[in-house]
């Protein structure tokens, strides 16, 4: 195990693309020691040196339960200065945050502090690396074990860069060229999609400089997919999910690129209420992924991993200004699409 945490510690390094000289920001929101003291450690070996923020999900929710709320009104007083003079950032995540039992006025200042950090990390444009780290918590609620959560996530994580590209550059040549872009889903629904000349972006787990230059600075581990942006009001159709966070049997309408209408077996009024909740369009689509990894078959339920699954389609709405899209809104959220269909042009595209 110890061989393995160095290697995903070193290909977390190399992915980020640390430089020697570099402040490297890294986010612990996970909770694994082991992997976080060997990926500092991994940084310093490149000449870099790291800035730590422990912050896993336990630690969170205690401080929230216990803290003063006038330290969460000023939470990111420092982590400003933090983050405007890192080059980096790392985050290493469990996926889940359990906050239902801390009190909401302390949840929302922090919440608040969080958002102004977002901010500055997307106008900075800084590369970032979000790493899906195994522990026991979240193999506990994928119905797993660690051990075997453990296995899958270092398998998607091994895939050498030339084994991802053959994948990343077969998938772009077949849609770089295409104009509308079809989904099918549910057996009955179609959504029409025109991409005009939106560039096709690809996350193969390292940011480099054409990455940077193309507005690409986001990147994951596992990786192994590739996603663009629509034109924003020309989404026309219906768009089928079995779930959407809580809700079941979904279905988007659209009509001039707005989910104008949304239906579902149980959830519906708050599915809608999720999205009038954000400001600016957040019922338009943000951008499409398409999951690329040859190591990924099928889906667990942790969507930062299921969303790089082969052949797995991403709908993402809202906010997409830093990929090439001109949609403005206070959303980003992802919802996978399984056993979607995907047409280019008239001509099905299988991956």
């Amino acid at each position: 195990m110890a061989d393995l945490t160095s290697y995903l510690a070193w290909r977390i390094v190399q992915g980020v693309g640390a430089q020697p000289g570099e402040l490297i920001l890294l986010l612990d929101h996970a909770g694994r020691d082991d992997l976080l003291r060997e990926v500092a450690f991994t940084i310093e070996l490149a000449g870099a040196t790291p800035l730590v923020e422990l912050a896993p999900p336990e630690h969170v929710a205690r401080l929230l339960a216990s803290g003063q709320r006038e330290h969460f009104a000023q939470y990111d007083r420092h982590r400003r200065t933090w983050l405007q003079h890192a080059d980096r950032s790392i985050v290493l995540t469990s996926g889940y945050l359990d906050l239902d039992g801390a009190p909401p006025d302390a949840v929302a200042l922090w919440s608040a502090a969080q958002d102004r950090l977002t901010q500055i990390e997307e106008a900075r444009r800084m590369p970032s690396l979000i790493v899906a780290v195994p522990t026991s918590v979240q193999a506990q609620r994928l119905g797993m074990s660690l051990g075997a959560l453990e296995h899958l996530l270092h398998e998607a994580a091994a895939p050498t860069l030339l084994e991802l590209q053959d994948g990343i550059v077969r998938a772009q040549s077949r849609l770089e060229n295409a104009q509308e872009i079809v989904i099918r889903t549910g057996g009955r629904c179609e959504l029409r999609l025109v991409r005009g000349n939106r560039p096709i972006l690809n996350d193969d787990g390292y940011i480099d400089d054409l990455d940077r230059e193309r507005g690409a600075v986001v990147s994951t581990l596992p990786a192994g997919s590739i996603y663009f942006t629509v034109l924003e009001d020309q989404t026309e159709g219906s768009l089928y999910l079995p779930t959407a966070g809580d809700v079941r049997d979904v279905i988007f309408h659209f009509e001039c690129g707005r989910a104008m209408h949304i239906e579902a077996s149980t959830g519906a009024a708050e599915l809608n209420a999720f999205f009038d909740a954000h400001t600016g369009e957040p019922r338009r689509i943000g951008h499409i992924k398409v999951g690329l990894n040859p190591r990924l078959r099928r889906p667990i339920g942790w969507p930062l991993v299921d969303e790089h699954v082969r052949g797995a389609v991403v709908v993402a709405f809202g906010e997409n200004r830093a990929i090439g899209g001109q949609n403005a809104s206070s959303l980003n959220e992802d919802f996978i699409a399984p056993d979607a269909e995907i047409e280019a042009d008239g001509q099905r595209i299988v991956l």
